[in-house]
């Protein structure tokens, strides 16, 4: 179950979805902090933290990528 989980997330989807996100949050602190208001309650430090988030999904989703290629040529010379 663990390998389909891990064969999912390392679509290129994701890491693209991941990227899109963190910018978009990224753009949504600096507007905030520029115009000096909270928007709904977010923060500007807020904003920023869930862009950092965000490019975490995409280090984890790169990590991924990277184990399943190993796996791949480890279990090719194995088998």
């Amino acid at each position: 179950m663990i390998d389909k989980f891990m064969e999912g997330m390392a679509r290129n989807r994701w890491l693209f979805l991941y990227r899109i996100l963190g910018v978009i949050l990224l753009l949504a602190g600096v507007v905030s902090a520029a115009l000096g208001a909270a928007f709904r309650g977010f923060t500007p430090v807020f904003w920023a933290l869930l862009a950092i988030a965000s490019f975490l999904g995409v280090i984890c989703n790169s990590l991924f990528r990277i184990v399943l290629s190993l796996e791949r040529k480890t279990g090719e010379k194995s088998g």
